[in-house]
């Protein structure tokens, strides 16, 4: 383990802003007293002033607009390492220069190797560093899966442009079925068809749990690089989960035999069919549970992450 390092994490927004913003400031939380954190401020403009020559290594959690990217080009200069963990929207967002930044950090995380393997070419070394379960610690959090007697209502979550794409799986939910999303505020005026809870960090768990069954859906050109957090968090809540065809989704169906969760809006009717069955359910319930907490637990993921910095340090020397 790396003793005494002076670690500048950058993230892309405020830890309330999305759940997957969680993640970095859960994570350097979580770190070993030998880390000496320095979190900036959120917000890409706020790392003009930051002498990077005194740290020993910049974690950046998505940002590659342009001032973070002269801090990368600074960091490089001073032989400052970088970590930079991706963004699964890659080349989706105005201002991003991922492949820029790809090139100038040490190591680049990624959730899957079918992720890593499309980077061979655009980065040095392009590693799995698996998505730390969102809100782990939770107190909405139940102990074990448990599932009601019968579906009555159908959910989902995540950023607007993935609920915008789940709209057609949503709108084939049988009518007697009650739906809703959760994501950002405002989302309204473009998801007019389904009642919108706004994200809120205090209210995510319970938000979630609402839902007897959960449907996550990606477009077609976003989905080979979507990577499989979404699900993960609605696994270790034990909500049966139907997913669009989006490869890192398909990774984790194969891995648990529960492929038949993948499915087109046609066949959204007959999948809540195969579910109803309460037994069912919570046996895929079950499944899930036990697949995210194994994997993606907070102490595993720490444990990964220091590694990646002892890797990332190491390769810089």
């Amino acid at each position: 383990m790396t003793v005494g390092l002076r670690l500048l994490a950058v993230p892309i927004a405020g830890r309330d802003t999305a759940s997957s913003r969680l993640r970095l400031y859960d994570l350097v939380a979580g770190l070993p007293p030998t880390f000496d954190v320095t979190v900036a401020p959120p917000g890409s403009a706020a790392v003009h002033d930051l002498r990077v020559d005194t740290f020993d290594l910049v974690y950046v959690q998505k940002d590659a607009r342009p001032p973070v990217l002269e801090l990368c080009r600074r960091a490089t200069d001073a032989r400052v390492p970088i970590v930079y963990d991706i963004d699964d929207d890659f080349g989706c967002w105005p201002d991003m220069a991922e492949e820029e930044l790809c090139k100038l950090a040490t190591v680049v995380t990624v959730d899957s190797d079918a992720r890593a393997d499309s980077l061979r070419g655009v980065a040095r070394d392009a590693v799995v560093l698996p998505c730390m379960i969102d809100a782990a610690q939770h107190p909405a959090r139940r102990p074990a899966p448990s599932v009601r007697e019968r579906i009555g209502t159908v959910g989902s979550f995540g950023n607007l442009l993935s609920l915008w794409h789940t709209l057609p799986w949503l709108a084939a939910v049988p009518p007697e079925l009650d739906t809703y999303v959760v994501g950002p505020a405002g989302a309204e005026r473009d998801l007019p068809r389904v009642p919108l809870v706004p994200f809120h960090l205090d209210d995510f768990v319970p938000s979630l749990l609402r839902a007897d069954v959960h449907i996550l859906a990606h477009g077609e050109r976003e989905a080979p690089l979507k990577d499989n957090n979404r699900l993960v968090m609605a696994m270790s809540l034990g909500l049966p989960t139907l997913v669009s065809a989006t490869p890192a989704y398909l990774e984790v169906l194969a891995d648990l035999g529960l492929e038949w969760l993948c499915c087109r809006p046609e066949e959204v009717p007959a999948r809540l069919g195969d579910l109803a069955d309460p037994a069912v359910r919570l046996a895929v319930a079950q499944a899930g549970w036990a697949y995210a907490w194994d994997r993606y637990a907070p102490a595993r993921c720490l444990a990964e992450f220091v590694r990646v910095c002892d890797m990332a340090v190491g390769a810089s020397r």
